[in-house]
């Protein structure tokens, strides 16, 4: 009540004022209306109701009277009239509203662009209440009315405004006020100005460079200043330490070697960044404090994987670390220096004592400011430019204790906030810099004269460690050395170890591994990162797994590998040719870099569980998760150790041996209070499960005494999933997570179950497909999918049509984290029923019957054609939509099309339109432009060779409707020739060699395959990419392959069409053909021993029959 009466008050108010009886253009009368507008707007409407609708109407007839060229006041009387009419359901008067629109039409023509915004919305909500508009069509809609020309031209009527030529005249000024600040920077001399003036002008000016850098959205003026602005920073930021000289500002020049282009990362697939669990943030450092808060920071909540399958199995990556500024303006220890400005007489006499810590102070601030420049510079410009300055800002092998740089301030500075500072403006520097770290590498061989870049590159992050590392071993500030170990865990994420010196590891864990143990919650947070990244090193060399104590690097399989070849295992099937496809983003993310044949993946005999030794850092981790003492207090101090637990995981020696306490811990930590600690843990099950899993399936005789270690595991942690799952109050992360979780249980586990178990795990997972959260109904479903494979279950009609049914339930949800996840499920399914054709079919092999021959009679699934219909057609709608939906939907329109057979071609069916369809939608996902990610096309051109396993395609009904071969080979043929990602090359190659026959390909089609082949092969050493240099030599390999496959299936009729194609090329082809068979394995090389045979054969028969 109290509200509409001040509502009233106040119109009554507005209408006197606004009556007519004021002059419009008074300066009262704007400042009056202007407060009006500012009270009315800052009431609640939305919990209150106006009663009296007719003071309403006669406010908003008086706002027609507000000067239409106030633009400040216009907007504010918009927003009103906005707020009125939509809160309070206010309908206008026609007369009104036609009143309103044409006082709003001449606010347009005042000002355009000042209150376009607003006026064009307001005016859209009266239109709807204003009848007969068509008075107002010439000025809105006709060929030159306004919303038309805003259509055509968004810089309609720019040119005629004032705001924008002040806009530009500001901009100008911008630069020449930002120019004026730095040429005063560069001839300011101490001598000229008494010693406060001149730390005034200092201070302020770095204050105004930074705010200029922050400001200077367009970047136009930094970039071309940035030498200058880091020359000044340079000369002040050890200014006044005692040993150092002082410098005046000179211009930076950038490092002719400087600016290359940063090294393609296993974190960027196929032209798009992979997503990764963004597990962490960094902690916000309090001043000096000690506390559990400062200590706890900020997590950002975790979200759960958006892609099919558990997402990034790296718990720490680049895209979980956030930098901010802990201090931005003082000294944080007021003991030492002043706390603020000092007013003091110039005259005081020098010598006393507070003086000189006044003077003191100053050089701090002139510091603090000019690190605080760098800094900023650091989060503003372009990594890439700003890499061509590190010469300047970190040190070389030869620095001295009175080179100016960074570190040194960091180690020699006395002030802890400039400390601070320098170490930040360090962290901002290294931040994701790995694509360009990734050249460095130490020298094994003294130099004389030359010294590579990629060496001093190396020598710069040895000298960074060094400096690190010391200044880690003598501070004794709390703050600082929380910053210092963020700062060393950017380094040690971007660093390339493998390339560097040995020893530079063992340096940096010898001093973690001190500050681990720390009372100190924050310093024991920041250190346990440090770790965490040191255990997820990608490319971990034979130091760092010592350090760590893990028995030896190992090579846990990822991708394909993890999921093809195991499941084969599990299923006791063995196929010839492993399948290719790409299922989800995060398997991709891993083994993309990594050459596609599986040769080429370094593999080892599976560790046997022995008495190894255990990491000096797990049982400090368990002892803080309240394993054989009580867990740490401390939130953030629980929620670090589960993460380094996921690091851990992906070595599972380290934890084969440990499953029962860890299996405690995790007990522990899910009946936590805190429920982000409950999410890391279930992470921690979900990573440490898949590692499990993939250490039972890689063994080719699964070990008792590990097995019983694993089914202990899951027997403790089974039932704590459960519960979380079904408590349908708990986060929809958590759950979809526990859900992921139990997907990871394995083959070799859940057979091992007792029956109830398993079909109570079913019973949880099919109630949760109907859970209200999409995200949950799709781990639920992803889960499922993965059952399907298990040897007790992939004959169950009733749960494989279930679960079938259930993920095309959730694929038509409307959130996309739910279709990606769930296609990926679809893709899964269409697998298993693959495998279990293949099984099927070998098993009816084995019994010798001559019916097998007949292709109908080799089909067999456990799903009928209705629902074999209904996954096409789902895959076909999923294959229009997000680009990573799509490269799972063609993964599985090209499984259901192998499903095929004879009967499914019928006249009378349905499957012909169908297939062609399928096909046409493959062709068009290879033949894409662009903007489409190559995962699809790479998976489409795996569909199409999938298809061609498919001898329906190639005889009968199936063959001559379809005609895909006109469409198939050709667009396979372009891509292999083409396509700058040579992992689609690869898979064209591969698809074109999957036909097994001579009459498959066809008179014309054989021909035109061979010349693209060969064209691709001369092509393949022309990398428009240099990021493909990678998987150059696989698709050698794989082009190699698909020729000898040509040759196997050639006639002595194609052998002269043949040889005139392969003539011109003669040198380049042999060139590699030679370098191939060098290095390929012998395995692989029999087909290329083979077409060599075959060729030697018909060359014999020829010179026969010439004799004869």
């Amino acid at each position: 009540m109290a509200e509409e009466q001040r509502f009233v008050q106040l119109c009554t108010k507005f209408l006197f004022l606004n009556g007519g009886t004021q002059q419009p253009s008074s300066q009262g009368y704007r400042n009056e209306i202007n407060t009006l507008l500012n009270e009315l707007n800052g009431l609640n409407y939305g919990a209150i109701r106006i009663c009296d609708v007719r003071a309403v109407v006669r406010l908003l007839e008086s706002l027609v009277n507000i000067p239409p060229a106030e633009d400040s006041l216009v907007v504010k009387a918009c927003f009103l009239l906005k707020t009125l009419v939509q809160r309070q359901r206010i309908v206008l008067p026609e007369s009104l509203a036609h009143s309103l629109i044409s006082w709003l039409r001449k606010c347009l023509e005042q000002c355009f662009y000042q209150v376009a915004y607003e006026v064009l919305g307001t005016m859209q909500i009266i239109l709807r209440q204003a009848g007969n508009v068509s008075q107002f069509y010439d000025f809105l809609i006709s060929s030159n009315g306004v919303l038309v020309n805003v259509l055509i031209d968004p810089d309609y009527r720019r040119s005629g405004s004032k705001q924008p030529s002040q806009q530009e005249q500001q901009q100008v000024d911008q630069c020449s006020r930002s120019d004026a600040v730095l040429n005063l920077m560069f001839t300011a001399n101490a001598e000229a100005f008494t010693e406060q003036a001149f730390y005034r002008l200092t201070k302020s000016a770095f204050a105004c460079l930074s705010m200029i850098v922050t400001l200077d959205e367009l970047g136009e003026w930094k970039i071309a200043q940035l030498g200058r602005l880091i020359g000044v920073a340079k000369a002040y930021m050890m200014y006044g330490i005692p040993g150092v000289n002082k410098h005046t500002p000179q211009r930076i020049h950038v490092s002719q070697q400087g600016i290359p282009e940063p090294q393609q990362m296993p974190i960027s697939k196929g032209g798009k960044i992979a997503k990764t669990r963004k597990t962490r943030t960094h902690p916000k450092c309090k001043k000096g404090g000690s506390s559990s808060a400062a200590a706890a920071g900020t997590r950002d909540k975790q979200q759960p994987p958006v892609d099919g399958g558990s997402g990034n199995r790296q718990p720490y990556s680049e895209a979980s670390i956030v930098l901010e500024w802990s201090s931005q303006e003082r000294p944080s220890d007021g003991s030492v220096y002043l706390t603020s400005d000092s007013e003091q007489s110039e005259s005081e006499n020098s010598s006393n004592p507070r003086s000189h810590t006044l003077e003191l102070h100053r050089n701090a601030r002139i510091r603090h400011g000019a690190l605080l420049l760098i800094g900023t510079l650091a989060q503003h410009i372009e990594k890439r430019i700003m890499f061509g300055y590190w010469h300047a800002l970190f040190p070389d092998q030869n620095r001295t204790a009175a080179t100016v740089t960074l570190l040194n301030g960091a180690l020699r500075d006395p002030a802890p906030n400039c400390r601070v500072a320098a170490i930040q403006a360090t962290a901002f520097l290294l931040y994701r810099s790995k694509p360009f770290l990734v050249q460095a590498e130490s020298s094994k061989k003294p130099l004389m004269s030359f010294t590579p870049f990629s060496v001093t590159l190396g020598n710069m992050v040895i000298e960074l460690y060094a400096m690190l590392t010391q200044a880690l071993a003598q501070e004794a500030n709390v703050t600082v050395l929380i910053q210092l170990l963020k700062c060393l865990t950017v380094l040690v994420q971007a660093t390339p170890f493998h390339r560097l010196r040995s020893g530079l590891a063992r340096e940096v864990v010898t001093v973690v591994q001190q500050l681990v143990l720390q009372r100190d919650p924050n310093i024991r947070v920041s250190a346990l990162m440090v770790m965490g990244f040191v255990f997820s090193v990608s490319d971990m060399t034979e130091e760092i797994a010592e350090l760590l104590g893990i028995e030896r690097v190992e090579a846990i399989p990822c991708g394909n590998e993890a999921r093809s070849k195991p499941i084969i295992k599990a299923l006791h099937l063995q196929q010839a040719d492993p399948e290719e496809a790409e299922e989800e983003e995060a398997y991709d993310s891993e083994s993309e870099d990594k050459p596609m044949t599986t040769d080429k993946i370094p593999k080892e005999e599976p560790q046997q569980a022995t008495g190894g030794s255990v990491s000096w850092l797990l049982p400090v981790v368990l002892e803080s998760l309240g394993v054989g003492a009580p867990q740490s207090p401390i939130m953030a101090v629980r929620m670090e150790c589960l993460q380094v637990l996921c690091a851990m995981s992906s070595h599972y020696s380290l934890l084969r041996n440990q499953l029962k306490p860890v299996a405690q811990a995790l007990r522990n930590a899910f009946v936590d209070p805190v429920i982000e600690v409950k999410i890391v843990a279930a992470r921690v099950v979900d990573l440490l499960g898949h590692a499990v899993n993939t250490s039972l399936l890689s063994m080719d005789t699964v070990d008792p005494e590990e097995l019983a270690k694993a089914i202990h595991f899951w027997d403790t942690i089974t039932p704590l999933l459960m519960d979380e799952i079904q408590d349908v109050y708990l986060f929809s992360t958590m759950r979809s997570i526990c859900c992921d979780a139990l997907g990871n249980i394995g083959v070799h586990v859940f057979e091992k179950l007792p029956r109830d178990r398993q079909l109570a795990l079913i019973s949880v997972l099919t109630g949760c497909t109907f859970d209200d959260d999409s995200i949950v109904a799709a781990a639920a479903a992803r889960s499922l999918s993965v059952y399907i494979l298990f040897p007790s279950l992939r004959d169950d009609a009733c749960f494989v049509e279930n679960t079938i049914e259930a993920i095309l339930r959730v694929l038509r949800d409307p959130s996309q984290n739910a279709r990606i996840k769930t296609s990926w499920s679809l893709g899964n399914v269409t697998d298993a029923l693959i495998l279990n054709q293949q099984h099927h079919l070998r098993m009816l092999t084995s019994g010798g019957s001559e019916e097998q021959r007949d292709p109908d009679l080799e089909y067999h699934t456990v799903i009928g054609d209705a629902l074999l219909q209904k996954i096409l057609e789902a895959a076909l709608a999923s294959a229009r939509d997000n680009d990573k939906v799509r490269s799972n939907a063609v993964r599985t329109i090209g499984n259901v099309l192998r499903l095929l057979r004879p009967h499914h071609f019928e006249p009378t069916g349905c499957w012909t339109v169908l297939a062609q369809t399928a096909i046409d939608q493959l062709v068009q996902n290879v033949t894409a432009g662009g903007s489409v990610n190559v995962k699809v096309k790479w998976n489409a051109c795996y569909a199409l060779g999938n298809m061609q396993r498919n001898e329906t395609f190639f005889t009968g009904a199936a063959a001559s409707p379809t005609a895909w071969q006109k469409l198939v080979f050709p667009a396979l043929c372009e891509v292999v020739v083409n396509s700058p990602n040579f992992k689609v090359r690869i898979n064209a190659a591969q698809a074109l060699a999957v036909a097994e026959r001579r009459s498959h390909y066809g008179g014309t089609f054989f021909y035109t395959i061979w010349t693209a082949l060969l064209q691709a092969m001369e092509q393949s050493d022309n990398l428009q990419d240099y990021n493909e240099y990678k998987r150059r030599d696989t698709l050698q390999e794989q082009l190699c392959l698909s020729l000898a496959h040509c040759l196997r299936l050639a006639t002595r009729e194609d052998v002269g069409p043949m040889a005139a194609v392969l003539l011109p090329l003669y040198d380049v082809v042999r060139q590699n053909w030679v370098r191939v068979i060098n290095r390929i394995l012998p395995v692989k090389g029999d087909v290329l021993l083979e077409s060599y045979l075959l060729l030697l054969d018909q060359r014999k028969r020829q010179t026969a029959g010439l004799v004869q």
